[in-house]
């Protein structure tokens, strides 16, 4: 069954994935892994005795061809294909890579003291021992319950694991929810101070955490639209079409639209993966990037209460973003126009399932110009319609759903960007409103956002990793310092500033910084027109960094959230923010270890990492579902063409 709830609420959150049949033969070495290589890979290992029906997959992935191999491959030529079977079998944990082109099965290694992402049914699992636990039973009389029809359990992953007592387990942390009467909100009446830490290999709960009873709020939220309650008027369509079709076309899994193409898939971890970026330049197809993905992402919250402490999510690591990922509607998701796609992932058990309509691609006319200008001398007026194409993918982990864009555009521009919707996470409390005489207390780390509910204070910071290839492979890290310069003996000027350059040559992190400055990455073999170098910057945009204690054992396993930027020297084998393993791991893995050989990036292949950070205050209006807050970044070309890419884009004219 898909995994389309963090939580795993019910089964009938299920439905709309489906058991994957027959699928076309992959087209390109980049493509997803199809469901018949999926049966292939975990059939290999079974003819070879190391799988059994109790076998456990928490990851069955492509193995990506060589970079080299890659960008080598034309059309109609054969390519390998790999993957990697990541199982659970007899208490220990494997990694088998298989070269599904020769049905054999390259190497076998046992992971020792790692954590994979959670399976669908440790959720379920563990939601359903929990019910059966006396101690916990025992702290729902004190709550009033003895029936628990109505309560609904949410597992949560642990953090870091750093008491001994429970290393080398396989844990998950169990508050619950009085569910009666909620249709689609079930954050509205938490059952405070309780925690269940269950052993999910064993089924067993290891202990019952009572703090003390806290009176379960009594109103049952609900975002449905109630036309007695609505002040709003009627509102009259406004819609995104194309009444003549697409301008986009796909081959396969590469889509084209204008002067773009790139190729697109979805991984079970990462979510959406944008490959082999390019723009037809002319003759010339030129390369901007080889891969553009998420990597990581890190929710901690701010709540010391032993109940709240650990939460401090690892949503891709410990999840999964593609895992995550639910259907897309029409006319709200995306607009009318949109195509969707399904993806294509294993179960818990090994088997294909196909995720439908979880991506969607469309174009949107922005209502802003690409470029204009009105010459007044000449009442002369050029003007261009700003057109985009969005490639769009929504994960929902838990309460929270976000929005993933990738969004190209006219002027040579890529944007990306990350939207956060969904329901605040809640804490019940005593007070109602805000002159109650426990309120001060009881808001210390959070916003009172309805009677008896916290919105908990927390941090949200995604790892984007930007494998730019500038007009090829071979590339350099400039960045760009403005800087003031005063002037003497000039009657007209006393300042101005000036820029300076200089390329980065090892590898390492960027702390935040209060002087202006860009980063490019420069191609080494290709020049313009005017003879600058080519090159993309990577424009920030409004961002936030973990501000948490570098001892803090939470930060020490995301330490990427600490800087807003990273550089690596390209390695095939480096893909993830926080490491290959980041569930239960309390070690420092991914960048910082990444970059602590200090390595050389001098004119070099090297993959940048951005931390795409925001802080979230709760606040009133989040409540009872949250209206979208976006945080993005934007590739742009510098000097990277001879003059604006858009001029030769048509006009449109009154009345077409």
């Amino acid at each position: 069954m898909h995994m389309r709830s963090a939580f795993g609420l019910t089964a009938g959150l299920l439905a709309l994935a489906t058991a994957a049949g027959a699928t076309e033969a992959p087209s390109n070495p980049l493509d997803a892994l199809t469901g018949p290589e999926i049966d292939a890979a975990v059939g290999l290992l079974r003819a070879a005795g190391k799988v059994s029906d109790a076998t456990r997959y928490p990851t069955v992935t492509l193995i990506e061809n060589s970079k080299a191999s890659v960008l080598a491959w034309q059309p109609g030529q054969p390519f390998e294909r790999r993957a990697r079977v990541v199982y659970f079998q007899g208490g220990h944990l494997f990694e088998a890579d298989v070269n599904l082109r020769r049905n054999a099965i390259d190497s076998v290694t046992e992971i020792k003291d790692r954590q994979p992402s959670i399976l669908f049914e440790e959720f379920l699992g563990a939601s359903e021992v929990v019910k059966k636990d006396k101690r916990w039973q025992a702290a729902m009389r004190k709550r009033g319950y003895t029936s628990y029809e109505h309560i609904i359990c949410a597992p949560l992953t642990v953090g870091p694991v750093i008491d001994p007592k429970y290393k080398g387990l396989r844990l998950l942390n169990v508050p619950c929810f009085d569910r009666e009467g909620a249709v689609n909100n079930i954050y509205g009446k938490p059952i405070e101070n309780v925690l269940a830490v269950v052993d999910v290999q064993r089924g067993k709960v290891l202990e019952v955490v009572d703090l003390g009873v806290v009176p379960v709020p009594t109103d049952t939220p609900s975002h449905a639209y109630d036309p007695a309650t609505s002040s709003r008027n009627g509102f009259k369509p406004v819609e995104i079409v194309s009444p003549e079709g697409p301008n986009f076309t796909m081959d396969g899994s590469v889509v084209h639209w204008d002067k773009w193409q790139f190729h697109l898939r979805v991984d079970k971890r990462v979510g959406p993966i944008l490959s082999r970026i390019a723009y037809q330049d002319g003759k010339d197809l030129r390369s901007v990037a080889y891969q553009i993905n998420t990597s990581e992402m890190f929710v901690p919250y701010m709540d010391p209460a032993q109940t709240w402490a650990f939460k401090a999510y690892m949503d891709i690591g410990e999840y999964g973003f593609g895992a995550l990922s639910s259907p897309l509607e029409a006319g709200s998701d995306c607009p009318a126009n949109a195509k969707f796609l399904d993806a294509v992932i294993a179960d818990d058990h090994g088997k294909p399932l196909t995720l439908k309509n979880v991506v969607c691609i469309f174009e949107r006319n922005t209502g802003d110009p690409v470029w204009r200008h009105y010459e007044v001398f000449t009442e002369s007026l050029e003007s261009r319609p700003g057109v985009e194409l969005v490639v769009r993918m929504a994960p929902e982990v838990g309460n929270y759903d976000y929005l993933l864009d990738f969004v190209f555009n006219m002027r040579g521009e890529i944007d990306v960007r990350a939207g956060a919707y969904g329901i605040d996470a809640t804490k019940a409390v005593a007070s109602k409103t805000m002159a109650d005489k426990l309120a001060k207390d009881d808001t210390v780390y959070g916003t009172l956002i309805a009677p008896g509910l916290v919105g908990v204070n927390h941090d949200h910071f995604m790892s984007f990793r930007v494998d730019l290839d500038v007009d090829g492979a071979d590339n350099r890290l400039v960045v760009d310092r403005f800087v003031p310069r005063a002037l003497t003996g000039n009657p007209l000027r006393r300042s101005l500033w000036q820029t300076e350059s200089a390329a980065v040559e090892t590898e390492q992190g960027f702390d935040p910084s209060h002087d202006s400055r860009w980063f490019r990455v420069e191609s080494l073999g290709r020049k313009n027109a005017m003879g600058n170098p080519t090159s993309y910057q990577l424009m920030p945009g409004h961002d936030d960094i973990s501000i948490l204690s570098a001892d803090e054992p939470l930060q020490r396993r995301a330490a990427f959230s600490g800087k807003p930027l990273w550089v690596t020297r390209y390695h095939p084998e480096e893909l993830y923010a926080s490491g290959v393993y980041p569930n239960q791991n309390a070690e420092k893995e991914g960048l910082a270890a990444f970059v602590e050989n200090g390595e050389s990036i001098k004119d070099s292949d090297l993959v940048l990492w951005y931390t795409l950070g925001f802080r979230h205050q709760t606040r009133a209006e989040d409540w009872p579902a949250m209206p979208g807050l976006w945080h993005s970044f934007k590739l742009r070309p510098h000097n990277f063409f001879d003059r604006n890419p858009g001029l030769d884009m048509p006009s449109v004219k009154k009345g077409q």
